[in-house]
């Protein structure tokens, strides 16, 4: 623990800086976004075809807008332009103006998945993806070949959809993910993987300015954009920002950054094969909902998925930094 707060003041003033950046412009493109949402209709109904929802008031669904503009903006401030940041560039703008579509209009399951694998394949084609793995304590390597472009896949595809999972209550996923950019990055940077470390802290901060209009109760919501973006980032990040070398402790810091989403997407699927249905199909079982039913506030049950994210991180880090 000495050692990661020791990294953590000696790297004070670049995760001050772009924290404060992040900060900065999702609080003017925050409310941008609510405009833009009340004028072009990007609405979420409290009833629409048959399923109701959680809130009594129509509120934007278009907080993807100022996530979208806050990424957009850090990459350019950080001037890097190869190949693998311009392809997590156009890859998250695809997936961002595609789910916009779905906020706005609606798409089907298949148009959705349609446009998260386009947007994961972009980020393999231009260089992000699982290639090896190397044993811990050991010096054996494994290459993973296609099987390293299914396991991308995979992850980047799981990750958009556990984030947008978990954006069921107020706060809920724009808490947890801002948590999970914090340790992402503090592990990255020490990595040696600066730039995207900063891309990180600066969507932490941007999250936080965000919560400010989405926490309970909230002005704005995330919407399959703003939470499909937030997957999206965070699963290309720990790809490649979480380790130099890809050992298996290094690849699990992520599932332990993001076990809750993690877990809320993997009991989803479980449950919805077992009880003879689509995974894919909509329902309101899933964890957080369960605890609103029994009678957690909404703002209760965000503090305790951003005390577990919180502990879990911890713990990630300490395995990590843990070993060399």
């Amino acid at each position: 623990m000495k050692e990661i707060i020791a990294f953590i003041d000696e790297n004070f003033f670049n995760i001050s800086y772009y924290f404060l950046i992040g900060f900065f412009l999702s609080s003017f493109s925050t409310p941008l976004a609510i405009f833009l949402g009340d004028k072009f209709a990007i609405i979420d109904l409290p009833k629409t075809n048959d399923r109701k929802k959680i809130h009594k008031e129509p509120v934007p669904r278009s907080g993807g807008i100022s996530i979208y503009i806050t990424i957009l903006i850090l990459f350019f401030i950080l001037q890097k332009f190869n190949r693998q940041f311009l392809g997590i560039i156009v890859g998250a703008t695809v997936l961002f103006f595609g789910l916009l579509f779905d906020d706005k209009y609606g798409l089907t399951v298949r148009q959705k998945f349609l446009i998260q694998f386009l947007g994961a394949f972009i980020a393999i084609f231009t260089g992000t993806q699982f290639t090896q793995i190397t044993i811990p304590f050991t010096d054996t390597i494994i290459k993973l070949g296609i099987l390293g472009s299914i396991l991308t896949v995979l992850w980047i595809v799981g990750l958009i959809n556990a984030i947008n999972i978990i954006d069921g209550l107020d706060g809920l996923a724009a808490g947890v993910s801002a948590i999970a950019s914090f340790f992402l990055a503090i592990t990255a940077m020490y990595k040696g993987h600066l730039d995207l470390a900063l891309i990180l802290i600066g969507l932490c901060g941007s999250l936080v300015a965000f919560l400010i209009y989405n926490f309970h109760p909230a002005r704005i919501f995330l919407g399959d954009s703003g939470a499909g973006l937030l997957g999206y980032m965070l699963s290309i990040i720990s790809i490649v920002g979480a380790y130099k070398t890809t050992t298996l402790i290094s690849v699990a810091l992520p599932i332990f950054v993001l076990g809750i989403p993690i877990l809320e997407v993997s009991t989803s699927i479980i449950r919805r094969i077992m009880q003879g249905g689509s995974p894919f199909r909509y329902d309101t079982e899933h964890i957080h909902y369960r605890l609103l039913k029994k009678g957690f506030s909404q703002k209760k049950i965000a503090l305790i998925y951003y005390t577990i994210t919180l502990i879990l991180s911890l713990a990630g880090v300490l395995l990590v930094f843990g070993v060399k």
